[in-house]
């Protein structure tokens, strides 16, 4: 492990620019569920429905059962609303700051759990959209907009069938996140972070990256896609954090471990080499 994290800081102490690419796995440290398995939030809608979440978490049923399908992303707007982003959001951005680093966050997330840590809002690319923006569920046009919803009540305006509305045809909203199956979902204001994220490519070409893929498992590809292109049309060092699922092949790293006590074992090593020669730092007393 000390070899490992020797790479690391070799990596970062040498980096020119750096891209987050983060599932769901970074926010089970903040408190927040992650998606599959049975402790997972999808877990728990197949559990609780008795049906797949393919049949459950579609713009089709979100229509013909508005009550379901708003409870559940109610109650996540709020669990959102309410955490805290967890110390490794705090270690990643003092890594910027430290090492002169131009970034970009790609995320699955739909959380804003980035955004609350600090991020810049122009450096964030939500690749299924936030829980924080609505839509028409028609769509009757183009407009995005932030929810303004009264979050003390709306769990209780639900249970009386009381649901938001769209402003301009009054029909029911929804979140702008793309679920499964989706054909109404809105994604210009996600293209419009891929037209950012385009143009960060564009200013870090020929420079050295390095990417921190932090929990992302397999099952949704996304996140790990884009860390593939990385890897390959821009020759990123990459070191994956996951707890189930850390296996890269080399030179990457692969740490198996979660989001929070791999950034801490990561960072005590940083700042014991910085600050103490090269002190192997708090892993190997720990051993």
């Amino acid at each position: 492990m000390i070899a490992e994290l020797d790479k690391i800081h070799e990596w970062l102490s040498s980096a020119q620019s750096i891209v987050i690419t983060a599932g769901a796995g970074i926010g089970a440290d903040s408190g927040l569920a992650t998606y599959r398995g049975e402790e997972g939030q999808w877990g728990k809608v197949e559990t609780d429905s008795k049906q797949s979440v393919f049949e459950v978490v579609n713009p089709t049923a979100f229509v013909e059962h508005p009550g379901y399908g708003w409870k559940m992303y109610a109650n996540r707007l709020l669990e959102y609303t309410h955490t805290v982003p967890h110390e490794g959001f705090t270690i990643l951005l003092k890594w910027i700051k430290q090492y002169g680093l131009e970034y970009f966050v790609l995320t699955s997330n739909i959380d804003q759990q980035f955004l609350k840590a600090g991020f810049e809002k122009d450096r964030i690319r939500e690749l299924h959209g936030s829980l924080f923006y609505l839509q028409c569920s028609k769509p009757c046009s183009h407009e995005i907009w932030e929810h303004g919803l009264d979050l003390q009540n709306i769990l209780s305006d639900i249970d009386k069938g009381i649901y938001p509305l769209c402003p301009n045809c009054g029909k029911l909203s929804r979140p702008n996140v793309y679920m499964f199956r989706d054909g109404t979902y809105l994604a210009h204001r996600s293209n419009e972070q891929e037209i950012r994220f385009q143009q960060f490519l564009k200013r870090v070409q020929g420079r050295k990256m390095l990417v921190f893929e932090i929990g992302s498992g397999p099952h949704v590809q996304s996140i790990r896609k884009k860390t593939r292109m990385l890897g390959i049309e821009y020759h990123a060092n990459i070191i994956r954090i996951n707890p189930q699922d850390a296996k890269i092949k080399t030179p990457h790293i692969g740490l198996d471990m979660g989001a929070l006590q791999a950034l801490l074992e990561i960072d005590d090593f940083i700042q014991h080499k910085t600050h103490q020669g090269d002190s192997p730092g708090l892993l190997e007393r720990r051993n």
